[in-house]
């Protein structure tokens, strides 16, 4: 990785008072494509950057139940839930520090979201910005897990009890949601002992915009507009070779707006800062054409991802390495949702019916 990311970086909110209990940290992450530049530059950086902080426990889920919304090719999910524990691996995270875990490993999270969504108010889930843009994209797969995602989000940051959710702009409404659906339980059934839930707060950093190659404000799987973190060198380099620049920069002679070009941008989170400013100076003036700023890019860009490419590979290599991270993230976070579910449970009124189950 080119740079370390501090964690002031992150509101002071989420700061540890020195000699207190470590904040719980929980981030999910859906298992709809292998991970792509945006991903590490933005919050797998971060995540990295979280779990070897000692004020910190973290919680990272493979959110796979979520991925079924938009997602309905067994084969394909099955294939990238593993694919995404090695790039955690890869990129930083130690399992033997974190959790790690899928989410439709623990159960207890599905029965949390049942018991819950009866406090969700409906108009709600009908307001939520996710679900608008997700139905305008798959108008012919308008399915209630859309409508649901809210809830189901909700249980997976309540169950294990989060202080903490790192989320970009495009999740704070799910997590704001999360917080009101807290407070509204705590406020009908928190009097018992016990029974509370904790009220999660966001972490919130500075944004990571990671821009597309297809000149849209943002790389995204579902845009098809990335730079993989598994391309190899040959790959990259087609993509970048076609990327879109400047669309006011029509000939090799003609001066550019780096401001106005998404490949200057990538250099600026991949580049160093004398090429940063040759690279500007000479799109502005024409002295350097489109296609030399994508080489130097491209050069910056491999010296990021090849070690990558190399940890995973090695990680890839070793036999169950996935099976045993993810058996072993959902025996140790399984215990505190269980416990939170079951405290849910009881004040609402269930945990008496819960004998008939084993007879």
């Amino acid at each position: 990785m080119t740079e370390d990311i501090s964690t002031a970086d992150f509101q002071s909110e989420g700061a540890v008072p020195k000699g207190a209990a470590p904040k719980v940290v929980l981030s999910g992450i859906r298992a709809t494509g292998r991970l792509h530049l945006g991903n590490l530059l933005g919050p797998m950086r971060h995540f990295v950057t979280l779990s070897r902080s000692p004020e910190h426990l973290c919680y990272f889920f493979v959110a796979d139940l979520h991925s079924l919304t938009t997602l309905p090719e067994p084969g394909l999910l099955a294939r990238y839930v593993p694919e995404i524990v090695l790039d955690y691996l890869a990129a930083g995270i130690d399992p033997n520090d974190n959790v790690i875990y899928a989410q439709s490993s623990v159960g207890e999270t599905c029965e949390l979201a049942v018991l819950l969504s009866n406090l969700m108010i409906l108009s709600h889930l009908q307001r939520c910005a996710t679900f608008k843009e997700k139905a305008r994209q798959q108008p012919h797969n308008v399915n209630a897990g859309l409508f649901y995602y809210p809830v189901l989000m909700a249980a997976d940051i309540l169950g294990p009890g989060a202080d903490l959710v790192p989320v970009g702009e495009d999740q704070l409404q799910h997590v704001e949601m999360a917080r009101d659906l807290a407070r509204r339980y705590n406020a009908q059934y928190g009097t018992a002992a016990g029974a509370r839930l904790v009220v999660p707060e966001t972490l919130e950093r500075a944004a990571v915009r990671i821009p597309g190659l297809d000149g849209g404000s943002k790389m995204g799987k579902s845009d098809g507009n990335t730079l993989n973190l598994n391309d190899d060198s040959e790959v990259a380099w087609e993509k970048l070779r076609v990327a879109v620049t400047d669309t006011n920069r029509k000939r090799r002679k003609d001066p550019g707006d780096p401001t106005k070009c998404n490949i200057f941008t990538l250099h600026t989170y991949l580049s160093s800062d004398d090429e940063v400013r040759e690279v500007a100076q000479g799109c502005r003036s024409a002295a350097i054409g489109c296609f030399d700023c994508k080489k130097v890019l491209h050069a910056n860009l491999m010296a990021e991802l090849t070690p990558f490419q190399e940890r995973r590979a090695e990680l890839a290599s070793q036999e169950s390495l996935v099976s045993d991270v993810l058996c072993d993230g959902a025996r140790r976070v399984r215990p505190v949702i269980a416990d939170s579910t079951a405290r849910v449970r009881a004040a609402m009124g269930i945990e008496s019916r819960l004998s008939c189950r084993t007879k």
